[in-house]
C-alpha cells in the first residue's frame, strides 16, 4: 500500500471550509436514519412471518385430539372433506298417531222369508199436487219398497207409518198418528222392488201427540212433509199452502133491453 493511497482513502478525517464538528454531526445523524429504516424493514417481516405461521397452525378441532394420535383414515368411498350432518336421536321424534277408520258394517244375510231390515227399505211421501190453498185438505202417499234382493216381511200398519208436516225450520206441525192413533199391524210380505202404498188426509190443523185442544188452522207458506215407518224416514217433500183468492166484486145489474114495438098491421 503506498502512501498517495492511504492519504485518499483510509483518511476519515472531515475536511471542508467548515468546522469539523458540524461534518461529525452531519455524519452521526445519517447514521442514526439508517438505523431507523433498517428497524422499521425488520419489524414489517417479522409480522408477515408471524401470520403465515399462524396460518399453518391445525385448527381447534384438530388440536383437541391427542397430539400423539393420526385421525384415522377415510373409509372406502368417503370423502374426508365432506361433514355428515347430525341425525337427532329416534327417541325424540314424535310418535306417529295412529288414524281412525270407521268400522264396516257388512250387509244383513238374510234369508227368504226374515223380517226387513231398515238397510233393505226405502221410504218416501207423495203429495197429490205440489199447491194447496187455505181451507183444502191435502192427501199424501206414503210408500215403502222393498230395495233388497231377498223377499222379507215388516210391519206396515197404521201404528208404525206415519206421515208428518213440518215448517221449514223444523217444527213439527202435524202427524196422522196424533188424534187418529191405531193399534193396527199389517205383516207384509215384500218382494224385492215390491211397494206398498198407504193414504192420509191432513185436515190443514195442527196437532200434537195426544191431541191437545184447541187445535189452529195453518196459514199460508212452504212446508214439508216427511214419512217415517220406525226409526227410518224419508227425506222432505215440499208443498205450498196459498192464500184462496179473493171473491169478485159486486157488479150492478144491469136495465133490462126495451121490447121491440109492434110490427105495423097490414
Amino acid at each position: 500500500m503506498t502512501w498517495p493511497y492511504r492519504d485518499d482513502v483510509l483518511d476519515l478525517e472531515p475536511h471542508g471550509p467548515l468546522p469539523q464538528q458540524i461534518y461529525w454531526r452531519r455524519r452521526a445523524l445519517a447514521l442514526g436514519v439508517t438505523v431507523v429504516v433498517i428497524g422499521i424493514i425488520a419489524a414489517v417481516v417479522a409480522v408477515v412471518v408471524m401470520n403465515s405461521t399462524s396460518s399453518e397452525q391445525p385448527t381447534a378441532n384438530e388440536s383437541s385430539a391427542p397430539s400423539g394420535q393420526a385421525a384415522p383414515p377415510p373409509l372406502p368411498g368417503e370423502n374426508p372433506g365432506v361433514k355428515t350432518p347430525i341425525q337427532p336421536p329416534a327417541q325424540q321424534a314424535p310418535p306417529p298417531t295412529a288414524t281412525p277408520t270407521a268400522a264396516v258394517v257388512p250387509p244383513p244375510i238374510l234369508k227368504e222369508g226374515d223380517d226387513c231390515p231398515d238397510s233393505t227399505l226405502a221410504v218416501k211421501g207423495i203429495t197429490n199436487q205440489p199447491q194447496y190453498v187455505v181451507g183444502d185438505q191435502p192427501k199424501f202417499t206414503m210408500v215403502v219398497t222393498n230395495i233388497g234382493l231377498v223377499a222379507c216381511k215388516r210391519d206396515v200398519g197404521a201404528a208404525v207409518l206415519a206421515a208428518y208436516v213440518y215448517s221449514l225450520d223444523n217444527q213439527r206441525l202435524w202427524s196422522n198418528l196424533d188424534c187418529a192413533p191405531s193399534n193396527e199391524t199389517l205383516i207384509k210380505t215384500f218382494q224385492p222392488g215390491e211397494q206398498v202404498t198407504t193414504e192420509v188426509t191432513w185436515t190443514g190443523m195442527s196437532s200434537a201427540p195426544n191431541c191437545p185442544l184447541p187445535r189452529q188452522p195453518i196459514g199460508a207458506g212452504t212446508y214439508n212433509l216427511v214419512v217415517q215407518l220406525g226409526n227410518l224416514r224419508s227425506a222432505t217433500v215440499p208443498f205450498v199452502l196459498a192464500q184462496p183468492a179473493p171473491p169478485p166484486a159486486n157488479v150492478p145489474p144491469q136495465a133490462p133491453a126495451p121490447a121491440p114495438a109492434p110490427a105495423p098491421a097490414g
